[in-house]
């Protein structure tokens, strides 16, 4: 049983990064609880060392040699006089025996019981508990024979497509589908690697893959006093990576009635367990409306705030609440859903190079700001770095309202006014996904982006692109104009050469174009295009902002500036531009079958040696990044001329890893 004493926390101790810290820090604050935050030397300056009472340095960079380091964080906890740790979600939020050693140290750690988070850390154990309680699991394999030919023959059993699983943890870490007995080996020593790496055990289950289902899950409550309550669903069916973008609650498929079945279960689930605080049970809800358990998240989840918009709690204020003892305010029956919410996760990856993680400086970062019921969970600002060490999760965005054709406006309407600039995100891919009639009829599945990922991705971003273009280019002309005294006695577009128009080329994505202008009128520009002329009159500029009239229509166009290479933002999205010079230099190209990093990130593990015959299509070496792995092909059959790498290298994108001769 947890602790019973009410005993009011002084200063709690915050065992995690970014946004996660910031928004437990918020309710401390809001609590009169003295917050600590804990830091690597990557996060010396991050928001939530900056924002917390104190902060404390762990380690190096890396989360095994920091936010992984439990007795470092735990003594730490200690020197500051800590009477309790919340370990926020992912590092060491699910740790058995990191909790064991809170308390063993005389601290509270802010979940469930050692027992519980040991019980549901392995999804094994937790699949029998939950049989055994008489609740439906999804057809599979959860013995103790993990042998690859025995996950083999069990593969071949359950029939294809067959989910594998790390029994040890969540968040897609350790996950593939496997449809084809082809892809079976391979599939399995991937994701006991992953699972290795990420949760330290590699023990694996296996799923039958339950196609067009739903994932709903069921945020449920406990406390010390035997007082067990669920507060309703979240539909978190669209994902990529096996991992969730989007989350709503109420869930469009979920009538009253089963509403209270899967309620019902989850809370008989959590009272089996004996569970204390705050956990999430999973569920596969099928195209028949039948629901199956998957697993149950023994922390706070990502996409908590969700719940917290629709029933109006605080779910950080209520976890220490239980945590210093105290019994829950209300009974089942006290609790009712509100309107509708629905959550959007920012992430620095490239929706166009299959969702992998992005880096860089965000050198702009602007929150939309006025819109009642929107709120945002950020870890970042502007000037932060997003490096390779960490989950590439920048912030989430959550609309709240009366009805759902409501919320899904309001969050639309902020992730195009959000301005995010020097690191790709997929935040025109999330408003994509938000506008697309399957989603808009609540008709999306887990499938969904898969199936739909072409029409996702086919943005027409002609006119985005050329507007951006003529917003840098008179934002130019006019530092240029202001930076030289002889200049601001000109007028604007002034030539001393009259039989020769100005032009500028720019690179806008992977295309090039050589913009000719004239200036009409003090304001007024002229863009001499193929087979078109386009008009823009100035209205307004500063340092980084410019207002122009297109063809008769105004927009706002923010622009910043780094090294030549420059992000825009409007209400048509955002785009980078680089001006090229115009006596491009002298490059060369990679052979046809050479090994590029498609993302920075780390060589995990290296699959061929120089000299080998290798086929088109097999796999030479894995990447990590942002706790992702990425396995690089080989595009042609060949021979392996030369290894440029050694594992544990840090390699920036576009870097050749493994020469490859074409045969």
């Amino acid at each position: 049983m947890q602790q019973t004493s009410r005993t009011a926390f002084r200063k709690i101790l915050i065992a995690n990064r970014g946004e996660i810290a910031l928004r437990i820090m918020r309710t401390c604050r809001a609590l009169g609880i003295a917050s600590v935050a804990v830091y690597s030397d990557a996060d010396a300056d991050a928001p939530h060392t900056c924002f917390a009472d104190e902060a404390v340095r762990i380690g190096p960079a890396p989360s095994s040699e920091s936010y992984l380091n439990g007795a470092c964080i735990v003594e730490t906890a200690q020197r500051m006089g800590c009477d309790a740790i919340h370990p926020g979600y992912g590092f060491l939020s699910e740790n058995a025996a990191f909790a064991e050693a809170c308390t063993a140290a005389g601290m509270v750690f802010i979940g469930p019981s050692p027992a519980a988070i040991r019980q549901m850390g392995s999804k094994r154990a937790a699949r029998q508990l939950v049989a055994a309680a008489g609740v439906p699991t999804v057809p599979g394999y959860d013995g103790e024979q993990q042998s690859v030919a025995h996950l083999h023959a069990e593969m071949l059993r359950i029939g294809f497509p067959v989910l594998i699983k790390a029994s040890a943890g969540g968040g897609g870490k350790g996950m593939r589908v496997v449809r084809a007995e082809s892809e079976v080996d391979e599939a399995l020593a991937g994701a006991r690697r992953e699972a290795e790496k990420s949760f330290g055990d590699g023990t694996l289950l296996l799923e039958k893959f339950i196609e067009q289902a739903r994932h709903v899950e069921i945020q449920i409550f406990g406390d010390a006093h035997g007082n067990l309550v669920h507060l309703f669903e979240r539909d978190c069916s669209l994902q990529r990576r096996h991992q969730k973008i989007i989350e709503e609650s109420p869930a469009p498929a979920v009538s009253p009635e089963l509403r209270a079945a899967m309620g019902a279960a989850a809370v008989k689930i959590g009272e089996a367990i004996g569970y204390v605080n705050a956990g999430t049970v999973e569920f596969i809800l099928d195209r028949d409306g039948a629901f199956y358990f998957i697993e149950v998240n023994t922390r706070l989840q990502v996409e908590h705030p969700v719940t917290e918009m629709v029933t109006g709690l605080d779910l950080v204020q209520l976890q220490i609440a239980v945590a210093e003892g105290q019994p829950l305010p209300f009974a089942q029956t006290d609790l009712h859903v509100h309107g509708h919410a629905i959550e959007a996760r920012l992430y620095a990856e490239d929706p166009r190079n299959d969702f992998l993680p992005a880096t860089g400086t965000l050198h702009e970062w602007t929150l939309p700001e006025g819109s009642a019921g929107l709120r945002i969970d950020a870890g970042v600002e502007r000037g932060s770095e997003v490096g390779i060490y960490y989950d590439p999760l920048l912030a989430k965005l959550i609309a709240h309202s009366a009805d759902r054709a409501e919320a899904l406006r309001k969050l639309c309407y902020g992730l195009r006014r959000l301005s995010v600039q020097g690191v790709t995100t997929n935040r025109d891919f999330l408003v994509r996904l938000l506008d697309s009639a399957g989603f808009r009829n609540g008709q999306a599945t887990t499938g969904f982006i898969g199936e739909n990922l072409a029409a996702l991705l086919a943005d027409d971003r002609a006119e985005l692109e050329l507007a951006s273009a003529i917003a840098v280019i008179l934002q130019l002309q006019q530092q240029g104009q202001a930076g030289d005294a002889l200049a601001r006695e000109l007028p604007p577009g002034y030539r001393n050469n009259p039989f020769r128009n100005p032009s500028l080329k720019l690179l806008m994505g992977e295309r090039e174009q050589e913009f000719v202008w004239r200036w009409l009128s003090e304001n007024a520009v002229e863009f001499l295009l193929p087979n078109t002329t386009v008009r823009a009159v100035l209205l307004a500029h500063n340092d980084n902002q410019v207002r122009l009239a297109i063809d008769g229509v105004q927009r706002s166009f923010t622009i910043t500036n780094a090294d030549e290479q420059f992000y825009v933002h409007s209400s048509l999205g955002s785009c980078t531009l680089r001006k090229l010079s115009r006596y491009p230099e002298h490059q060369t190209t990679a052979e046809a079958g050479s090994a590029n990093s498609p993302m920075p990130g780390q060589v995990l593990k290296i699959l061929v040696e120089a000299g080998q015959q290798v086929a088109r299509g097999e796999a030479l070496l894995i990447l990590e990044a942002m706790k992702m792995e990425h396995t690089m092909r080989a595009a042609v059959d060949g021979i392996v001329e030369a290894i440029l790498v050694k594992p544990g290298a840090v390699v920036a994108p576009g870097e050749v890893l493994i020469h490859v001769k074409p045969t």
